[in-house]
């Protein structure tokens, strides 16, 4: 079947157009790059023909129906095989969701396909349909380059919302830290952990696009994949700075709640030890002997009281003295 049905960008550097359908036979001989942008797994056989089409190896299909396939990089004879996870944070949870990506690169073809419905890749279509960046002048290769870029874009917007979020946190640690502000700490430190496992094999795939030797990728391209590399490896030490960030704040959190406890601990201490003494005095008045000469006193009652508040105001004055409250 040469005529599929998948939205379609055909595009030179004069002119670009979408499609409704993808013509197989023409796909790469006639000076043509065509992106072929799947938003959905769900359509599984019309992938299949695709691949049968295209000539893709059933391997690849398989792995591009498969959600929860690792990220990768397969080299074969005519075409190139990515497979990405694309992030996205959840403002309403506050975590991070993962979509399966998987790409494509062929002689003047590009394949996309996404885990679930949607338009991830939104702004790269923008360029194309309005020609900015000169995009229309370049090949296969440099599309490919591009969607990669918006996965790793896509990162840097993850890092920016767990960044604001530590900062909140920060705050609220200096102001007043509750039981729910060590519960943000250990959140926020899963999901840089869970971003982190994610960006490794990323950099990992980058990499290998940029040592390898696919005539696929040109010299030009290889130097964009460079630059992504490098992203990467900025979004690496942003993380590890997070994770350090957080690290002090379990620290100063756990040294704020021990404080606060010995704050507690100080007071109660205070106030025992002002009842020590007027406890030793109402225990030798409670005693049940007939010859305790001061209960004979006219004015007993009353210098007992005034006893025991000169004891206590100079338990003040002297523990005022030594700053202990």
């Amino acid at each position: 079947m040469d005529t599929l049905n998948f939205k379609t960008i055909r595009y030179n550097s004069a002119e670009a157009e979408i499609l409704d359908s993808f013509d197989a036979q023409t796909a790469g001989t006639d000076g043509f790059v065509r992106w072929v942008d799947i938003g959905s797994i769900a359509d599984r056989d019309g992938i299949e023909r695709l691949g049968e089409a295209l000539g893709i190896h059933r391997l690849i299909v398989e792995d591009i129906l498969n959600p929860n396939q690792m990220v990768k990089l397969d080299h074969y004879d005519d075409c190139l095989f990515l497979v990405l996870k694309m992030i996205d944070y959840d403002n309403e949870t506050c975590s991070i969701n993962t979509e399966h990506v998987s790409l494509v690169l062929k002689k003047g073809v590009v394949v996309s396909i996404a885990e679930n419905s949607g338009d991830i890749f939104r702004r790269v279509r923008e360029k194309i349909t309005q020609a900015r960046d000169n995009v229309l002048r370049q090949g296969a290769d440099y599309l490919c380059y591009e969607l990669l870029d918006t996965v790793v874009d896509h990162y840097f917007e993850v890092i920016d919302q767990l960044g604001d979020a530590t900062d909140s946190i920060e705050e609220e640690l200096i102001a007043d830290p509750v039981k729910s502000t060590l519960q943000r700490i250990y959140f926020v430190k899963r999901e840089l952990m869970y971003l982190r496992k994610s960006v490794y094999p990323l950099r990992e795939l980058i990499g290998g696009l940029v040592n390898s030797d696919s005539a696929l990728l040109s010299q030009e391209i290889r130097i964009y994949l460079h630059d992504v590399y490098d992203h990467l490896i900025q979004i690496v030490d942003s993380i590890e700075t997070y994770q350090d960030i957080l690290s002090n704040m379990l620290d100063t959190y756990l040294s704020s709640i021990s404080n606060r406890t010995n704050d507690t601990m100080k007071i109660l201490t205070i106030i025992s030890t002002i009842f020590i003494p007027l406890t030793f005095l109402a225990g030798i008045y409670g005693m049940n002997f007939k010859n305790i000469p001061e209960l004979s006193l006219p004015y007993g009652y009353l210098v007992f009281w005034v006893i025991s508040a000169v004891i206590v105001v100079l338990m003040i004055l002297f523990f005022h003295k030594k700053k202990w409250f």
